[in-house]
């Protein structure tokens, strides 16, 4: 399966501006090529790639879509960007309705030059799908008894991509150094199902190490 929209940034007109280089992605959601990701967490965490900018803003923002093919907002925060990591993130809180099971639910994230003055054409934006699926007994009895790593290989091969880049994250972040979630990270970036190839080199990878 997949979903419409762009996962990565596309250069916009004005004063506000993006900073890469050749071989550094613009404002990316981490999503798989599909463009959507399947969880079992009811409030799940999302994670986009940041890159260095002058803009003033960011709003993230949760739709639902409907039987009837449209989408309703539920949830929108918007948020100050200066101190913000390169690897962001954003989990639901108890203030967002919890994700039903089977359904669809796309997620923006944009960046706002100015929030006095938000010119559409200043937005730059990108966007990632997520669907809640039950969780497998099977697979609950494993990750009762599993390793960090362990987990997120279990959850991985079980095509869960928010709850495996979830575990990933916090290995990275709880174990900075270690190699083998750097390698786990740039199996993963690199694989034909995501195709993040420019968050997958060492650099990136240092540079993308949760605060």
């Amino acid at each position: 399966m997949s979903r419409p929209g762009n996962r990565e940034g596309a250069a916009t007109r004005g004063a506000c501006k993006v900073e890469t280089s050749a071989t550094e992605p613009d404002l990316t959601t981490l999503v798989p090529v599909t463009n959507i990701g399947l969880t079992t967490a009811n409030r799940p965490t999302f994670y986009w790639y940041l890159p260095a900018n002058n803009y003033q803003a960011m709003e993230f923002t949760l739709f639902q879509s409907r039987p009837d093919g449209g989408q309703v907002e539920i949830y929108s925060q918007t948020l100050p960007l200066a101190g913000r990591p390169r690897l962001d993130s954003l989990t639901l809180d108890g203030k967002v309705p919890p994700l039903m099971e089977g359904v669809d639910y796309r997620w923006t994230v944009s960046l706002i030059c100015n929030p006095a003055d938000p010119d559409p054409s200043q937005i730059r934006f990108v966007e990632g799908w997520v669907q809640r699926v039950p969780m497998p007994e099977a697979l609950a009895k494993q990750l009762s008894k599993a390793t960090p790593v362990e987990a997120y290989e279990l959850l991985a091969a079980n095509g869960l991509w928010y709850d495996a880049l979830n575990v990933l994250v916090n290995l990275r972040q709880q174990q900075p150094n270690d190699t083998k979630t750097a390698t786990l990270w740039t199996e993963l970036m690199t694989s034909d199902s995501v195709g993040l190839n420019r968050l997958s080199n060492p650099l990136m990878v240092q540079r993308l190490q949760p605060n």
